[in-house]
């Protein structure tokens, strides 16, 4: 559909609006208006709808804005906030006031509207880093002004839509096609190094084998192979990494393998003063999944999180299954140092790493086993509390995960 510039008209204002977006058709209302029919930019909507709000008409229509899934938020000229939402009541904690006295970084819906009212407009996305419970929601913003029929601005309205899921799932597709590349780049050359290496690695232990135990050489031998040994690691994950190869599924217990993986750092966590808790759902039913790949997975996120407590502290991990969405969720919530926000972003990128003895490769390889598995893998973290990643895993029925 053509975009055209529209102009909404309402008793004693006129709004402004953008490009044609939105379809509103409203019946006959006693006293107003019998019909209007068009394509409305969705500020023009909005406003329209909080214009309704203010002539005592049926209850149901301040109803219907209450509950629509996007912020709004309408003050007048002087900046007095007169109609908020659930939304903006739920994200912001605010349904009264002036703007004036509101927040004033330059993120805010208040900011914005103050910038508004001075006559600017604003139609961007925008991350609010400081709202929903340390959540970092993605908004897509919208800033409109309400002027009269002289032109002389009345008020304004701000509006958001909370893109955070969509900008999630691009950036998982990026991270997904990034891997892909890096993966088929490695390929073509770790079958070149592999050969020759094996080969070196052969020849090296026959050397090994002249001297006798207890040679300084010998044991110089021993430090050539193991070396090689993690070259040869290393060639392995990249491989994984250029594989999407389908999983080798089967039925499992995901507390079994969980359980399995903890006993295994048992040792290290009590040497290093860390507790481990446990919390199962008790309902959690069998998943479809690659037994020995997800193992790889908690073992590497499990070390990840006993490397962030150095001075010791707790790992909580926890699974439940969420019946609404048919997933199963599995997190692991450490006490530890945190990871900075500029890091974040990186973590899944292969051969990044903090860790002077780290490949960087451990997360880019988990990543790519839960999305091979139709997952997802993330992660929060606060610095100086610790991080918590998410594993997120479909309950797909084993049929059709073997021919999928």
């Amino acid at each position: 559909m053509s975009s055209e510039k529209i102009c909404l008209t309402v008793p004693g204002v006129i709004l402004a609006a953008g490009f044609v977006q939105w379809v509103v058709v409203i019946f006959s209302v006693p006293g107003w208006v019998q019909y209007i029919a068009g394509f409305l930019d969705i500020a023009a909507f909005i406003f329209l709808a909080l214009w309704m709000t203010t002539k005592h008409l049926p209850e149901t229509y301040p109803s219907f804005i209450m509950q629509l899934p996007v912020v709004i938020i309408s003050v007048n000229a002087k900046g007095k906030i007169t109609y908020t939402n659930d939304l903006a009541k739920q994200i912001w904690s605010v349904d009264q006031g002036n703007i004036y006295d509101l927040d004033n970084s330059t993120n805010s819906p208040f900011y914005l509207l103050r910038q508004t009212l001075a006559g600017d407009q604003f139609d961007q996305d925008l991350s609010f880093t400081h709202n929903i419970k340390g959540l970092s929601p993605f908004f897509w913003v919208r800033t409109s002004p309400v002027v009269d029929q002289q032109g002389k601005v009345v008020g304004a309205t701000f509006t958001a839509w909370n893109l955070s899921e969509r900008y999630l799932q691009e950036k998982q597709f990026t991270q997904r096609e990034k891997m892909v590349m890096i993966g088929e780049l490695a390929a073509g050359t770790a079958h070149e190094i592999r050969n020759p290496l094996t080969s070196v690695r052969g020849l090296i232990q026959v050397l090994g084998n002249r001297f006798s135990q207890g040679d300084p050489a010998r044991e110089h031998i021993s430090m050539m192979l193991a070396e090689i040994d993690q070259i040869n690691y290393i060639i392995k994950e990249l491989l994984l990494l250029a594989r999407r190869t389908s999983p080798n599924l089967s039925f499992a217990s995901l507390p079994a393998i969980l359980d399995h993986v903890l006993l295994l750092v048992e040792g290290e966590c009590l040497g290093r003063g860390i507790s481990i808790i446990k919390n199962y759902d008790n309902s959690l039913p069998l998943a479809v999944l690659d037994e020995d790949q997800m193992k790889q997975v908690f073992l590497h996120l499990v070390t990840n999180a006993i490397h962030a407590m150095p001075t010791g502290g707790e790992l909580t991990v926890a699974a439940s299954y969420i019946s609404s969405d048919n997933v199963i969720v599995v997190t692991f919530k450490d006490t530890g140092l945190g990871i900075p926000e500029k890091n974040l972003t990186r973590i899944f990128h292969p051969f990044f790493t903090t860790r002077p003895e780290g490949t960087g490769l451990g997360l880019p390889v988990s990543f790519q086993i839960i999305d091979n598995h139709g997952g997802k893998l993330s992660v929060q973290s606060t610095v100086g509390q610790g991080s918590t990643f998410t594993v997120t895993l479909p309950l797909v029925n084993y049929d059709n995960a073997k021919t999928s």
